[in-house]
């Protein structure tokens, strides 16, 4: 697969590493997103690039000086005894400007917590003739190195790259496929260049997931327990609140109950996979985050979000090699959980982005509960559970607001989508007051058109940042 977007990524290191001045420069986040191959792409001839493994320090320093023996004649011929002592040599031998990269650097910290400490003294000597850039897989120690203040090398890093997952955007226009296609595909995918990159070797969806994930000897098999495994000890917590979020327990409450834990007992779990970006907190449209008691949870990655909707409750199955009946529950539920994908996508779309005539800030969805009233009546005779889809609000103007249905099925009349909308949308306590503009998210042009603004999987995409 050819190496796609991360132009924003290149630009930074480019210009971090043609400066006349020593650069420190930390990239971190999940594997397989491919953290190694930006940085070779903007390595030079005279740069050293090495990947640590789970060794002793001495193999570590051992592997290291072979390695940069391969650039500078030599440099293995001298047995290092420290850290300081192998780093200091390359500074001596290593042409101007030139660039030492350290991948994988948790593998380095975890058999010598001391090296941020060596780091830290030499950054902070002015002595170093290189550029040193540190990556890692571990995101909660890499943040931990950049941002918690107790730690040597905090806020000396003079670029910080938290590698996030490619967009669909790119995918899109790289894979060469409808939109409909494109998005499908990215419900299970994601933005994840290896995931990407195995799929290509299949001739469908179906035949890649078939071998991939649903497969015991599958690459993607056991998939979310390498990730968890980069960054916790005890992965069983974490496991089981993606489990339990798969299986629709959306609510604090009800996940603890699912994972049979106390409330308290999960916050730290829910907070780092928050920070992980596996999971978002979502609230509704117009609450205050910090005051509302309508917080819920939701599986934020695709491919995760499809793994714990179908595959981690059918591992049973799967080790007796029943992968037949877990396919054709793939079958039947795959739609609905696209909708998911593409309901956020359409909120991401409108988010920040003028469109309409107009600005509009965050898109959410909107819940609640509604009275119901009998005609001339002021007490309510019971309450209606409501749900949005897209609502935002006018970024310069709050009396105007967007609010928008997302559907992910075949070709529907527009018209009655629209006027059910509207007498839903009477019934929303944000909606009083305001100028609304609707709008349609279609995965197919409608049957019958209707008076407000339609949006199709190649809008949607287009929109995207």
């Amino acid at each position: 697969m050819k190496f796609i977007d991360r132009i924003e990524e290149q630009h930074i290191l480019h210009k971090a590493l043609d400066n006349k001045e020593r650069k420190f420069i930390v990239v971190y986040g999940r594997r397989r997103l491919g953290k190694s191959t930006l940085i070779k792409k903007v390595l030079k001839e005279n740069d050293v690039y090495y990947e640590a493994e789970k060794n002793e320090q001495a193999v570590q320093m051992s592997l290291l000086a072979h390695t940069v023996n391969a650039s500078y004649p030599h440099f293995d011929a001298v047995q290092y005894l420290s850290w300081e002592g192998i780093l200091m040599n390359f500074n001596l031998v290593c042409k101007e400007n030139s660039t030492l990269v350290l991948d994988e650097f948790p593998f380095l910290v975890e058999k010598t917590p001391s090296l941020p400490s060596t780091l830290q003294r030499l950054l902070d000597s002015g002595e170093l003739r290189f550029n040193l850039i540190i990556c890692g897989s571990s995101q909660r120690m890499m943040q931990k190195i950049v941002l918690d203040s107790s730690e040597p090398l905090y806020g000396r890093a003079h670029e910080k790259i938290n590698l996030q997952p490619i967009r669909l955007k790119y995918w899109h226009k790289a894979m060469k496929w409808n939109a409909v296609n494109s998005i499908e595909e990215f419900s299970v995918w994601g933005g994840v260049p290896r995931y990407w990159a195995l799929r290509e070797e299949y001739d469908d969806l179906t035949d890649a997931i078939d071998h991939l994930i649903l497969d015991e000897h599958g690459v993607l098999y056991d998939e979310p327990a390498a990730l968890f495994m980069d960054d916790i000890s005890e992965i069983a917590p974490y496991a089981s609140i993606m489990t339990a979020l798969g299986n629709g327990n959306n609510r604090f409450s009800n996940v603890a109950n699912a994972v049979g834990k106390k409330t308290t007992e999960l916050s730290k779990p829910l907070n780092n996979l928050s920070n992980m970006r596996y999971i978002r907190k979502e609230v509704p449209f117009g609450e205050n985050e910090k005051k509302t008691k309508k917080t819920i949870y939701r599986i934020d990655d695709p491919f995760m979000s499809f793994y714990y909707r179908f595959i981690a409750p059918n591992k049973s199955l799967l080790s007796l090699g029943r992968k037949q009946i877990v396919l054709d529950t793939i079958h039947t539920e795959m739609p609905e959980h696209v909708s998911f994908i593409w309901e956020r996508l359409c909120q991401i779309a409108v988010s920040g982005n003028t469109l309409f005539g107009h600005t509009w800030n965050v898109a959410r969805r909107w819940w609640g509960k509604v009275p119901i009233f009998d005609e001339g009546k002021k007490t309510p005779i019971g309450y209606e559970d409501l749900e949005f889809d897209v609502v935002a609000e006018d970024f310069n103007n709050p009396s105007t607001i967007l609010v928008g249905e997302c559907k992910w099925k075949s070709a529907d009349y527009a018209d009655r989508l629209l006027q059910q909308l509207k007498t839903k949308t009477q019934k929303a306590p944000f909606s009083q007051g305001k100028k609304i503009v609707y709008v349609l998210f279609l995965k197919e042009h409608p049957l019958v058109s209707a008076d407000c603004s339609i949006m199709l999987p190649e809008n949607v995409i287009d929109c995207l940042p």
